[in-house]
């Protein structure tokens, strides 16, 4: 009897132990688990707090930086075309344009004098310091300085002029009357190898005696320039030219206010696919408008500064030359869709932009002295967002 009881507390014991066994076993399981949880999160919550402290933060990241980036993408896109606009302009300009009537009168007797010489004279006296070599006659034949030369000739017809600076070679063909009628430029790498770039050929209006039309010729290309009464630039057609045809490529059209200031310069480039030109090309068109600063506010304000006296005169003066450093309003159109504008106040520095990107995304830069002081982002006309910068003293 004694024997059965020692063995059923031996199974007991034994059963007690194993049970007990697999509870530590299981226990120490969980909180295995428990604690590689715990690991997890504090690491999670390191690497969360890491990146707060760092550059970029993909938990705050809420893609509000594509808007401005692509603004500033975008400004600067068209701010370039603007200046290739500017640049483009200048190269219309005529090298010598006439001095109007109105400002003839005030010319001093010594500027009046230099007016009267002749491209040749005028040379000699702005060149300085040279060496002359006279031919027979003791006539010119040659100037030298430095690295140039100059040699006027005479012919039957006018005046040539060429000018030499290394391997480029300018000849300038003028009338008797001075009146440039043909500029050549020459490249010459030696007496077998040398041709002829571009050229140049001025036609002249017979009452007013000023350019009306200027025609540039290369190998690859041709462009007519015509000009008005103020010798500034209003129409210009540019061909590529192909098996002895010319293609044209690009028309330019501006139009003047009553002081012939640029109130619109239209563009049209016509892009071919293929090199032949035998398709019709696709049309892509970029126009600028301007809008200037009222003439009859200072016809106003004249008439009473001349009330005011002479006082009133220099406030008007020191005001209308403020007012004259402040650049037109701009419109820019691409394919007569406004891309972008510049609307500027009566204070110098201080004026917005507005940038479209679709019909719906657009953006608006306010400035002050010139410096960005914030952006307002819009959805149509609804303000999404608004960012403001901090004042530099």
């Amino acid at each position: 009897m004694a024997g059965r009881i020692n063995i059923k507390k031996s199974a007991f014991l034994i059963i007690f132990a194993s049970a007990f066994l697999s509870l530590c076993f299981i226990s120490c399981k969980k909180n295995e688990k428990l604690s590689d949880a715990q690991e997890e999160a504090e690491k999670s919550q390191k690497e969360k707090k890491d990146s707060d402290n760092s550059f970029y933060n993909p938990y705050d990241d809420d893609a509000s930086w594509v808007e401005p980036l692509l603004a500033r993408l975008e400004e600067e896109r068209i701010a370039e075309e603007l200046a290739r606009m500017e640049e483009s302009y200048s190269e219309y300009e005529l090298e010598n344009p006439e001095v109007p009537e109105e400002e003839k009168s005030d010319l001093t007797a010594e500027e009046e004098q230099q007016e009267e010489l002749n491209p040749v004279e005028k040379f000699f006296e702005e060149a300085g310091e040279g060496r002359l070599y006279n031919g027979k006659n003791n006539q010119l034949q040659f100037y030298e300085f430095q690295n140039e030369i100059l040699s006027p000739q005479t012919r039957s017809d006018g005046y040539v002029i060429i000018h030499s600076s290394d391997q480029n070679v300018l000849r300038y063909f003028y009338d008797f009357n001075y009146h440039l009628l043909k500029k050549e430029d020459w490249k010459i790498r030696s007496a077998q190898d040398s041709k002829i770039e571009r050229t140049e050929e001025f036609v002249y209006d017979e009452e007013t005696n000023k350019v009306i039309q200027k025609d540039i010729t290369t190998d690859t290309a041709f462009e007519s320039v015509t000009y008005n009464e103020n010798s500034s630039p209003v129409l210009s057609k540019k061909y590529n030219i192909k098996d002895e045809k010319r293609n044209l490529i690009q028309e330019r059209k501006w139009i003047y206010n009553e002081n012939n200031k640029v109130i619109e310069d239209l563009q049209k480039e016509y892009h071919y696919k293929n090199d032949d030109y035998s398709k019709s090309p696709e049309l892509f068109t970029k126009r600028y408008e301007y809008k200037y600063y009222e003439i009859e506010e200072n016809k106003e304000l004249k008439s009473s500064a001349a009330k005011e006296g002479e006082e009133g005169s220099e406030n008007l003066e020191e005001e209308n030359n403020e007012k004259d450093e402040i650049p037109p309003d701009l419109k820019y159109y691409e394919n007569d869709i406004l891309k972008m504008q510049y609307n500027y106040t009566n204070v110098k520095g201080t004026y917005y932009t507005w940038i479209y990107f679709d019909e719906s995304l657009s953006v608006k830069t306010n400035y002050e002295n010139d410096v960005k002081v914030s952006e307002e982002f819009y959805s149509g006309r609804k303000l999404m967002r608004k960012k403001v910068y901090d004042k530099v003293d």
